[in-house]
């Protein structure tokens, strides 16, 4: 859709303004309605890095390049006092991410896939620097850097990891020359391997031969350049490198067990010195992320959780908690940093003086930072209402509200002092009426609390009323909403909807029991929580109980799927790429592993077969009275489209009003412009259909 043209299902909300000319300039210095075409106008405004001496940030800025139908990222340069604007540091030609400085702070790395200059035939490289003593300047590669880069304490080293096919591979039997041509001519797939695709990846090489899959191994380079030096000869990806302080011995994770198709993630910790002498620390089963050396160099942190596979060999009717665990770098004894405390930690970072470990977690609906101090205490909350994404003496964090979209700030460590540093939508946040989320708090059928937020439509309550109402369900279910801007949510409130979102049971930032809520239930308690929901907001605001929808994607597509089958409240719904048959999906998607664990087995055994069959919202599909329009991409993986396939098909033989919407090469997510801009379309010609007292939109 181009600029300028105006869609019917915007002229029914707000022709009222345009009827004469005085009125129009009555009200020209006054926020517009949010227009759906503003969708263009909305960027991401994330990945900040901020220098070693805090004065500048780093930014990745993704926008979209309508005509294009694609997004744009570029790196642009902000300092920490937001005394000045911010400027773009890469070329707008090519997509720029992952800004990471030196500790000297006089190069930044990024990622980026272009032409290596001088090169006879066509070489492509993704890994660049930039010199920032006077930014500006062209990127130019270091010699040898064949990964992401990770700088040495010193500046003397680059440590990266490459995929490195073993040597001496096997060529297989020769083939004669019919051989290679009926072999040329197939343009199938052929797989004897179990994980043979994934959402996003599409068709998979075999992961058992590393010579289909070559390992991700670890190399040092000196940072001036030159030949790399190979330290890890594991046979599986090493992920995570860092280096220690002295820079002579670098840490990182790996899974020895990754090739092996029927384990689960566990991997461990490990060390190399520079002289390729590698120990491993931990074997215990258990799965280590994200390690981090203590100042001193005498300790490594790390996330640790129970190993999936050990969860379903015990038959655990709960996932494991994630917890900051410590230990001696020489190995030994570990220490739970964490183990009284009920939220999940993120990436681990030490405090300068080496007495707390920082750390990010999501809490009802929001991103913190925390600490934990390495000898006594628990832990402590440092800052509120934001989101971190780097810590040291000066923090620079992205962060959003119901009302406003991502940008950059910046703070000291404990929060205070805090700048805006990026405006990139100063200008639309001044000329559109956005909403900002009420919170809501209500107790749930058994009484327990549950939190969401209410986007009321622009005029409430003087405008006309009651008001049609949307529950929206957030995907995971492991997943939560917050204080977050959500362009889909402002539109349907300035279309003149009111819209609930809440976190029922299963959502993260609540707890470990609230968190395994769901396991073996998936439909029971959420669902009696989304509806104390639509209960409580009813009692509350003026809406219309007799013009509510319910709608959701991925998890929320289950139980959008799942509410129209045992309630028919609802007057409309919107399934986006929801399960409808869990003992079909179990082996027609990616990832099998959440019918294993969260519903106690696959179809074949006694026990997960009947819960997979009794939670399944196809069982239900018979009760189904509510119009459903279905979202769908046809390359998903995640649940693929036969899901929805199904439960369109059952509405259709039982004559409710049901619509199929296919966007063909779209995935799960990460969907293009234009196909995110139709779906919203799409919704908002539903919602006009079915949930306006007359309605003014065509199907």
């Amino acid at each position: 859709m181009k600029r300028g043209v105006t869609l019917a299902v915007c002229l029914t909300v707000f022709s009222a303004v345009a009827e004469t000319a005085s009125l129009h300039e009555l009200q020209s210095d006054r926020p517009r309605p949010l227009e759906l075409e503003d969708y263009f106008r909305i960027e991401d405004i994330h990945q900040p890095a901020i220098s070693p001496d805090g004065r500048w940030v780093a930014l990745v800025r993704t926008y979209i390049l309508e005509d294009d139908n694609r997004r744009q990222s570029e790196i642009w340069l902000a300092p920490t006092d937001g005394r000045a604007p911010p400027v773009r540091l890469t070329s707008p030609a090519y997509n720029s991410t992952a800004p990471l400085w030196s500790p000297d702070g006089a190069l930044l790395a990024f990622t980026s896939r272009r032409d290596v200059p001088g090169k006879d035939s066509k070489e492509i490289s993704s890994y660049w620097f930039l010199r920032m003593e006077s930014p500006g300047g062209e990127a130019f590669q270091i010699e040898g850097v064949g990964g992401t880069p990770v700088f040495s304490p010193d500046n003397r080293w680059i440590a990266f990891t490459k995929k490195t096919p073993p040597d001496g591979k096997s060529e297989g039997q020769p083939l004669t020359d019919f051989e290679r041509e009926v072999t040329e001519r197939f343009e199938g797939h052929i797989y004897d391997w179990m994980s043979f695709r994934f959402d996003r990846r599409g068709y998979l090489p075999d992961p058992r031969d590393p010579a289909a899959t070559p390992p991700e191994e670890l190399y040092v380079v000196p940072r001036v350049g030159g030949s790399p030096t190979l330290l890890t000869h594991l046979g599986v990806n090493v992920q995570s490198p860092v280096w220690s302080p002295d820079s002579r011995r670098l840490a990182w994770v790996a899974d020895s067990h990754q090739r092996d198709e029927y384990v689960y993630e566990r991997a461990d910790v490990w060390l190399a010195d520079l002289d390729g002498r590698i120990r491993r620390l931990t074997d215990d089963g258990y799965h280590h992320r994200s390690p981090a050396w203590s100042p001193d160099g005498r300790f490594l942190v790390f996330r640790r959780m129970k190993g999936l596979n050990l969860v379903i060999e015990a038959k655990q009717d709960h996932g494991a908690p994630v917890d900051v665990f410590r230990m001696a770098a020489e190995g030994g004894s570990m220490e739970n940093l964490t183990s009284e405390w009920d939220l999940r930690p993120g990436e681990p970072r030490w405090s300068p003086d080496g007495r707390f470990i920082y750390f990010e977690a999501g809490i009802r609906g929001n991103s913190h930072l925390f600490r934990v101090p390495v000898s006594e205490g628990g832990v402590e909350q440092v800052t509120r209402g934001i989101s971190l994404s780097s810590s040291g003496e000066r923090l620079a964090y992205a962060a959003t509200d119901s009302a406003r979209p991502s940008e950059i700030f910046s703070a000291r460590v404990d929060g205070s002092d805090e700048r805006k540093i990026t405006g990139f939508h100063d200008a639309l946040v001044e000329e559109v009426q956005l909403s900002v989320g009420e919170p809501i708090l209500y107790p749930s059928k058994d009484g327990t609390e549950i939190e969401g937020w209410i986007l009321l439509p622009p005029g409430y309550p003087t405008a006309q009323g009651p008001y049609p109402l949307i529950l929206s369900i957030h995907g995971g279910p492991h997943g939560a909403y917050g204080n977050r801007f959500s362009f889909q949510f402002q539109l349907w409130a300035a279309t003149g909807y009111a819209v609930l979102y809440t976190n029922p049971r299963g959502s993260t930032g609540y707890g470990e029991n609230f968190l395994y809520a769901t396991w073996g239930g998936w439909g029971s308690l959420d669902f009696d929580d989304v509806m104390a929901g639509v209960d409580a907001a009813l009692k509350q605001y003026a809406f219309d109980e007799k013009r509510c929808g319910v709608t959701g994607y991925s998890y929320g597509g289950f139980l959008t799927n799942w509410a129209i089958g045992h309630t028919s409240r609802f007057k409309a719904a919107i399934c986006g790429a929801g399960i409808s048959n869990w003992v079909s999906d179990y082996g027609t998607a990616d990832i099998p592993r959440t019918k294993e664990s969260e519903f106690y087995g696959p179809p074949w055994e006694a026990r997960g077969g009947e819960l997979l069959r009794k939670q399944s919202p196809i069982a239900y599909a018979g009760r189904v009275t509510t119009p459903t329009l279905f979202i769908h991409g046809e390359s998903d993986f995640r649940v693929p489209i036969e899901q929805g396939e199904q439960m369109y098909t059952a509405l259709k033989k039982r004559s409710v009003p049901a619509k199929f919407v296919r966007y063909p090469n779209s995935y799960h997510g990460g969907w293009s412009p234009w196909n995110t801009l139709h779906r919203y379309y799409q919704e908002l010609v539903w919602w006009e259909k079915h949930l306006r007292s007359e309605s003014k939109v065509t199907n």
